[in-house]
């Protein structure tokens, strides 16, 4: 063993034994080796099941993944065939039509298309209007949020939130609001899905909503995967809709939508002026308008048509899917939470105490996880082990003290 490693397993081993005599907590443990709090809380996980000598041991039993001939060809072909599309958009469709592709890096693929005479960087900055093209509605969609002055005279700035489908530049929907909010990517998001159906993957950049930001100034920094709170992303995959993160500062990655973008700040303050458009409510009103020509009226230059035109030709290989009556959106795109059941049949949530009403065949649901399905000022739905549960709200006088808020039990019901 390495004198390194022998030393930090030994100052490891030092800390757990603290910690497990009560002398140090988790947090301070991780401050005082510098590691992040969910990096030490995993090794000192890793240490109780396996033991010390398990922590930095790597398994070199897996063999390394190989592309032989036919892969590199595949790859080739596939390619050129999507009209030289960014790396991690190949690397998605290649494994969307050939499941049994091998799991690669994007690096690796990169390399690799250069050695083969495929790719060339510097030549790809000359040719970047030659962008990917999706070749039916419904294979993937683009979203942004553009944060500007919109409305003429007013020195507010609002958050306009935008998608559009990659093939046909068809505005699935767009919406101006004073704060980019979760709430108000599930209202649009919702809506879309129910008026055309689900998609396969949505392509968006690295908004904290929908990606994991590891840097200083992020509030993911010190988490893992697992405990980021990235609701979008769950509820897009509760419906079967993947995310793909465009690439790093990179704004050509997602061009199509950031033109589209453009487009909308040089037309739609022409509008609002032209309306003489004062508030919120009137210029998302003259906002759909806007919408409705630009499907249906402007011809796009790049298509030759409207969007509403090449949307509609395409029908019959479009890939959006109906959903059915028995897929509740409203469940779906909303807060989900877990919490554990008191003793008493009673649990915590937003300073709240609710009481959940006994059923004749269970007496209680002590220790059961339940899960909370919430939009603010909405609704709030409990559910335990699939089925949804009658409860009152209790007010908190004291931290001994509940007080009831009403007699009656609130029935929710399923949206």
């Amino acid at each position: 063993m390495f004198p390194k490693l022998e030393n930090k397993l030994l100052n490891l081993t030092k800390v757990f034994s603290l910690i497990e005599n009560n002398v140090l907590t988790l947090n301070d443990a991780a401050k005082l080796t510098n590691y992040s709090y969910w990096h030490f809380t995993r090794l000192y996980g890793k240490y109780q099941k396996s033991g010390i000598e398990t922590l930095f041991k790597r398994n070199r039993n897996k063999k390394p993944t190989k592309l032989n001939d036919n892969n590199i060809e595949l790859l080739k072909k596939v390619y050129l065939e999507l009209n030289q599309p960014q790396i991690s958009l190949l690397l998605y469709f290649t494994k969307l039509d050939y499941p049994s592709f091998p799991k690669i890096s994007g690096e690796w693929v990169r390399q690799l298309l250069i050695r083969e005479n495929v790719y060339c960087p510097g030549e790809r900055k000359k040719v970047f209007r030659k962008r990917f093209e999706a070749p039916f509605p419904g294979i993937l969609v683009q979203g942004d949020t553009s944060f500007e002055q919109w409305i003429p005279d007013d020195e507010t700035y609002y958050h306009l939130i935008v998608f559009i489908d990659d093939c046909s530049r068809y505005c699935l929907g767009a919406i101006l609001v004073t704060r980019d909010t979760i709430i108000e990517h599930f209202s649009i998001l919702k809506t879309i899905v129910r008026n055309y159906g689900k998609f396969i993957a949505l392509y968006y950049d690295n908004d904290e909503k929908y990606s994991y930001i590891r840097h200083n100034n992020s509030r993911f920094f010190d988490y893992t995967k697992e405990e980021a709170d990235l609701q979008v992303i769950r509820a897009l995959s509760e419906v079967g809709i993947d995310v793909i993160n465009s690439k790093l500062y990179d704004p050509c990655g997602k061009g199509k939508i950031e033109r589209f973008i453009e487009t909308v700040q040089l037309q739609l303050p022409v509008w609002f002026r032209r309306y003489k458009v004062k508030t919120l409510s009137a210029a998302n009103q003259i906002l759909r308008y806007y919408i409705r020509y630009y499907n249906t009226i402007q011809i796009h230059r790049e298509i030759g048509m409207t969007p509403q035109k090449k949307f509609l030709a395409l029908r019959a290989d479009s890939k959006f899917t109906p959903v059915g009556q028995e897929i509740d959106l409203a469940k779906i795109f909303s807060y989900r939470y877990e919490r554990k059941v008191n003793r008493d049949n009673t649990l915590r949530f937003n300073g709240m105490v609710y009481q959940l009403k006994r059923r004749p065949y269970i007496y209680s649901y002590s220790g059961k996880k339940a899960e909370i399905r919430y939009l603010p000022d909405v609704f709030l739905s409990i559910y335990i082990d699939n089925e949804l549960v009658e409860y009152r709200k209790l007010l908190t006088d004291t931290k001994n003290t509940l007080k009831s808020r009403n007699n009656d039990y609130e029935k929710v019901a399923i949206l």
